[in-house]
């Protein structure tokens, strides 16, 4: 949680991005407006804007969030220029220092960084470690200041200021990060590549396409999704297919753009978009849905009755489900994994009885792609050859959305927290009843999202010594007693403390 809380703004940062990137795309695709064409320059130029802004956003998701962190960590303005030093340092070292022979995705061309020192080799660009190198430069610099505020005048750099102090170190140190990251990356892309590579030798094989389902999710949490999606998206890699005139056509989404246009047939065109129906439609949405019925707390629930409408939208209409898949990876990983769980079943089971429906995907970069959108799945909706597969698609949506849900509700209710029964969640709420006042001072307990609310009679009962010996992220003082942040395990925190408050209000009635 204390993670998730640094990287919250970059997280409503991502989502609204990806909100300017739908809305950018769906004004300016003429083969997506579906009942009205945008013809208004000015709306037309609101669009491209749009579009522009949440793509570079997006691109830029590893940098926003290494400064999140660092901003949030020190609560200053100095770490974050240390920061942006220190990310700058670390990526001209890992492109001097690495291999020009890698292929193109391993690359960060986006960044306006590249190097023509030695012509041989062409020009260099730096690795694309995505959130990992973020999170390295970020740890690195939080050390650079602590070790700048520290030091001493007999230290090695002691002439110099504490802010002269804390750049040369954060220089140095992620410089030298940066040099292990270039001989250390090679071998985790190249298993990368391994993995596309294992996909693409046979694309009817279910099981390699729940592979390819789960590795996109992944890779895409931590910004690397080009490294799975270029190849087999754009390249013969993911298929190819041979025109009348004797053009190739190579990669899943050109082979869906050519069919959809010509009478040509190929058995298999859109495996690789099709899942995003199925995840953006149904297990999003039960996510949602299911972590939001979890709110014991009437008023808590109630508050997020247009944040849930908002989510769910986002995924549907705007196609991707990465906001969300980020807040699971700070706050409930098991709950994530189960999520991975079923998309890579769903990938096999769709791959298993064929059913296939492309979409279309480009918006300036694929980072920031929205594969499976409604309004994609309304314009194929108009072609009678698809009613067939997207019925399936409809029904496999169904069944995932309540096995998600029900997966939802079940791991807020029993698995968020002290899953072995070691009876952690009992002595944490003993510890939050005696730090309130106890039993006799709650007049209500419920969850919200991520915390339990606890209402008070009288507040000048809390001792605030005992809750600061409790280990929990963050408490906050409302007007009827206090919010505990406990994590994605607020509900079971919350029914344990219910449980003892009613044990004892029966013993007194006894």
């Amino acid at each position: 949680m204390k993670i998730y809380d640094s990287c919250s703004i970059a997280i409503r940062i991502a989502f609204f991005a990806f909100l300017m990137v739908g809305f950018g795309f769906l004004i300016q695709n003429e083969s997506v407006n579906i009942f009205y064409t945008f013809k208004n320059s000015i709306v037309l130029f609101l669009a491209e804007g749009s579009l522009k802004l949440g793509t570079t956003i997006i691109i830029n998701l590893p940098m926003i969030f290494m400064l999140n962190i660092v901003c949030k960590r020190a609560n200053s303005a100095y770490p974050v220029c240390l920061a942006l030093v220190g990310y700058f340092s670390y990526m001209i070292v890992t492109m001097l220092f690495s291999s020009n022979t890698l292929a193109n995705t391993a690359y960060a061309t986006t960044v306006g960084i590249n190097s023509t020192l030695n012509i041989n080799t062409g020009t260099k660009y730096p690795l694309e470690t995505g959130l990992i190198g973020s999170f390295i430069v970020a740890y690195i610099t939080r050390i650079s200041y602590i070790r700048s505020r520290h030091r001493t005048s007999y230290s090695i750099l002691g002439f110099l200021k504490k802010d002269s102090a804390g750049i040369i170190y954060n220089i140095v140190f992620c410089s030298l990060a940066g040099i292990g990251m270039a001989y250390a990356w090679p071998f985790v892309f190249n298993y990368l590549q391994n993995i596309v590579t294992y996909i693409s030798k046979d694309l009817s094989d279910p099981l390699r396409m729940a592979v390819y389902g789960i590795m996109d999710r992944v890779l895409s949490m931590f910004s690397l999704n080009r490294v799975i999606r270029q190849p087999l998206w754009y390249t013969a890699l993911g298929g190819s297919i041979q025109t009348t005139s004797g053009l190739t056509i190579a990669g899943d989404v050109n082979i869906w753009n050519y069919i959809k246009t010509s009478n040509a047939t190929y058995i298999g065109a859109g495996r690789f978009i099709t899942g995003f129906y199925i995840i953006n439609f149904f297990l999003v949405p039960a996510i949602y849905l299911g972590t939001v019925l979890s709110m014991s707390d009437k008023q808590e629930r109630k508050a997020f009755i247009l944040p849930l409408i908002g989510g769910i939208l986002l995924s549907i209409v705007c196609g991707n489900p990465l906001p969300l898949e980020l807040t699971l990876l700070f706050t409930s990983p098991l709950l994530l994994i189960l999520y991975l769980g079923v998309v890579g079943s769903c990938y096999y089971y769709l791959s298993l009885k064929q059913i296939y429906l492309g979409s279309s995907v480009a918006t300036g970069d694929i980072a920031s792609a929205l594969p499976g959108s409604f309004p994609d799945f309304i314009i194929n909706l108009r072609n009678v050859n698809y009613h067939n597969q997207m019925t399936q698609i409809i029904l496999v949506g169904v069944v995932a959305f309540a096995i998600m849900f029900v997966i939802t509700w079940i791991y807020h209710h029993f698995l968020s927290y002290d899953i072995a029964r070691t009876g952690k969640a009992r002595g944490l709420a003993k510890k939050i009843i005696e730090a309130v006042g106890g039993e006799d001072n709650i007049a209500s307990v419920g969850s919200g999202l991520f915390k339990v609310c606890v209402h008070l009679v009288d507040l000048e009962r809390v001792d605030v010594e005992k809750i600061q010996e409790i280990n929990i992220n963050k408490i906050t003082e409302t007007k009827d007693g206090i919010d505990i942040e406990c994590g994605a395990s607020a509900y079971i925190i919350a029914n344990r403390i219910q449980y003892f408050k009613e044990l004892k209000d029966n013993n007194k009635a006894a």
